[in-house]
């Protein structure tokens, strides 16, 4: 076969390959060229999403970790709590990394926030360099190199006010060490820009792939080229207790893959869904970022489907086909946000909704969910066919780490 001809038939060897779902009970297939993969890594602890793109490019969003409450607050830890949870998310990362890829080529930190970063308590064990402490980012990278970090604060974390607290004073240390001893690359999230997370192995073979930054400390893409405006006024005309709090200012992403289109936006909230619109109006800030985004085929919930994010203008505004819950606590999803994302008078057509952990209480309180939802535990992960014209959605068994099939959904065409 020349050269030529062989061009044109891997693309159909692709889709051939992806037309075959896995079997129940047999460990998810990995990832081939062409695809993109999004795995939605459930340790009970935060959010952790690992991202293999078209290329092979990697991208890991938030890396769970160890947070202050317990039980029966916070749920169990999966597989088990014989680990810490970054470890756990080094080591699901390392068994699907693409062949001959050392490590991970981007990490996006939504924001500062332990079960997204890893909280560091009094019993955080030391770096083996004894630099920092491990836990989240920190304990991935003692396994798993990263080239470049992204998050909202670097290089002065200073807005809206100099953030000092044990989790981002140790974060900095590391990124420290990191910096001086290995030449890690750190970078401000910058929201507008749509080369700031790039295809790095052939982004020639795509074309028409791009993440756009949507959103970040207040600032939201326009919709024309690069720009952004503000959505918060002058923080010195605030009180003190006015100021914005952690969750509004997450950064937030749209992956765009031929016609298949993703949201992602850590804990994004809308702090005033229950009030009445006034002088904090501004804090609704799940509206403007999805206007930005425009309608998706697939989401991860903002704040682990809390009751006050996920609002009916947000989500008539995406009209997700495909939802992800990435629960870490007792009450995730909450009843209303339930509601709202299975109303279809936000919003016509169906959609299907997969939630990582549903607790017994939050099975008795958010009434219909074990019904409804597609799957209530387990991994899950998104998977497009070469070219991003149709998906399927992976519910992986989260108990161990053999990566089984528990279900699977689809293929959805992609709007």
């Amino acid at each position: 076969m020349n050269t030529r001809i062989l061009l044109l038939a891997l693309p159909a060897l692709a889709a051939s390959a992806f037309a075959r779902p896995p079997e129940i009970g047999q460990p998810l297939p990995p990832w081939r060229d062409g695809e993109l993969d999004i795995h939605h890594i459930n340790t009970g602890r935060g959010d952790a999403l690992f991202f293999i793109l078209p290329d092979g490019t990697t991208l890991l969003e938030d890396t769970s970790g160890k947070t202050l409450e317990a039980a029966p607050f916070s749920l169990p830890s999966r597989p088990d709590a014989s680990r810490p949870p970054g470890e756990w998310v080094a080591r699901y990362v390392q068994r699907v990394m693409p062949p001959g890829h050392g490590g991970i080529d981007y990490a996006l930190l939504s924001h500062f926030h332990g079960d997204h970063m890893g909280a560091i308590t009094a019993d955080s064990p030391l770096a083996a360099n004894g630099a920092y402490r491990l836990s989240g980012i920190t304990q991935v990278m003692e396994s798993v190199p990263i080239a470049t970090i992204l998050d909202r604060g670097w290089p002065h974390y200073d807005f809206p006010a100099p953030i000092r607290n044990a989790t981002v004073d140790n974060y900095r240390r590391f990124l420290d060490w990191q910096i001086r001893h290995h030449g890690l690359k750190v970078e401000r999230f910058a929201p507008g820009r749509n080369d700031q997370i790039a295809l790095l192995h052939a982004a020639g073979n795509y074309p028409g792939f791009e993440i756009r930054n949507l959103y970040g400390n207040g600032q939201v893409w326009t919709g024309k080229g690069n720009g952004t405006r503000e959505l918060f006024p002058p923080l010195h005309t605030l009180g003190k207790d006015q100021q914005p709090i952690e969750n509004i200012l997450s950064n937030a992403f749209v992956i765009r893959y031929g016609r298949f289109d993703y949201f992602s936006g850590g804990d994004l909230s809308d702090e005033r869904v229950a009030l009445p619109d006034g002088d904090g109006a501004w804090q609704q800030v799940e509206r403007p970022v999805a206007e930005a985004a425009g309608p998706v085929d697939a989401m991860k919930a903002n704040h682990h489907g809390s009751w006050d994010a996920n609002s009916a203008a947000f989500l008539a505004a995406l009209r997700p086909r495909v939802i992800v819950v990435t629960t870490r606590a007792e009450g995730h999803p909450a009843v209303n946000t339930w509601h709202r994302l299975t109303s279809k008078a936000l919003w016509p057509g169906e959609r299907d909704i997969f939630v990582t952990h549903v607790s017994e209480a939050t099975a008795r309180t958010t009434y219909g969910i074990e019904r409804q939802a597609r799957s209530t535990q387990g991994h899950v992960v998104i998977r497009t066919a070469p070219g991003g014209d149709s998906y399927r959605v992976f519910v992986l068994d989260d108990g161990d780490e053999r990566m089984r099939v528990k279900a699977v959904f689809g293929p959805y065409a992609a709007q």
